[in-house]
């Protein structure tokens, strides 16, 4: 049987790095199987491509953006059962280093290839209205998003160490934010903090792993507030230990959970910096959709 041709869809706003990248993993691609490049430019571009691929093998090639988006055009078109490849671009990459997918360019299109398809969990966001969307990976709260805000301004000039300068920097200048947390209906809390996480995998930002996740589980850990003069060291021993020893973060498990302000909800879902009202659901769905990741991955 014939390979199916591969349908690459990138970011038409990337740059030139990223730009010759896609065109090594294209040129890897082509010598298996024709290869179609398609640079998109708005989610309904990108929808309308991958509605028309119903006969290629879709591969995304950007960040953790695109595949959130990605995520969200499948399982509007009730395909999550098809699986996609990845060619990693962005600055993070966490979902891929989660998933094992290599970072090289020409390497990730060798998992395209010759990998294996695996089914990965998601989580179902809800607000208290109609709002309804899925997480591929993480969605944090309070100096997350500070430093996901922040590292856009770095990204240009520290590119993938731009998340962690700026999570530097809004450690040392953030402020503590109240927030009322439940998991599995159980309120774990119920004022200030300093950050919220529900995590899927353990890298954010560029590969700061914080916790060795629960497999079948989101996790959500809250870092308490702590004094200003404490928080460069507490970011220092997140960025070079992870979390799992540090007193000033508490961590849960759980199939569902919520998070309540009193206003606005500022949220980083997958490197995607948006605003919700004030409550949101958060609900696994394990093998929501499938990923092309390394034999044996």
């Amino acid at each position: 049987m014939a390979p199916r041709p591969h349908l690459v869809l990138a970011n038409d706003d990337a740059g030139s790095t990223s730009r010759r990248d896609v065109a090594l993993a294209v040129s890897r691609l082509a010598e298996h199987a024709p290869t179609e490049l398609r640079w998109t430019s708005t989610p309904e571009e990108f929808e309308e491509l991958v509605r028309d691929a119903r006969d290629q093998q879709l591969v995304v090639a950007g960040g953790d953006g695109s595949l959130h988006l990605a995520l969200q055009t499948l399982d509007a078109l009730d395909r999550t059962d098809e699986a996609i490849g990845v060619i990693p671009l962005g600055t993070g990459n966490d979902f891929a280093r989660n998933h094992g997918i290599p970072l090289d360019p020409q390497e990730a299109a060798d998992v395209v290839v010759g990998g294996r398809a695996r089914a990965v969990d998601a989580i179902e966001l809800r607000d208290d209205g109609t709002h309804r969307e899925l997480v591929a990976n993480n969605l944090h709260l309070g100096m997350g998003v500070d430093s996901a805000r922040a590292a856009q301004r770095f990204k240009p000039v520290l590119k993938r160490f731009a998340y962690p300068a700026a999570t530097a920097w809004t450690g040392a200048t953030g402020g503590s934010a109240p927030l009322r947390v439940t998991v599995e209906d159980e309120v774990v809390w119920d004022g200030p903090l300093l950050a919220c996480l529900f995590l899927l995998g353990p890298s954010m930002g560029g590969g700061v792993e914080l916790v060795d996740t629960t497999e079948g589980a989101i996790d959500v850990v809250v870092i308490e507030p702590v004094e200003t003069h404490d928080r460069v060291a507490l970011v220092r021993t997140a960025m070079r230990d992870g979390l799992s020893t540090a007193e000033e973060a508490h961590r849960w498990t759980g199939r569902r959970a919520s998070v309540q302000a009193t206003g606005v909800l500022d949220t980083d879902i997958d490197g995607e910096l948006c605003e919700h009202a004030h409550t949101l659901h958060l609900e696994l769905v394990p093998r929501a959709w499938h990923v092309l990741v390394p034999q044996g991955g």
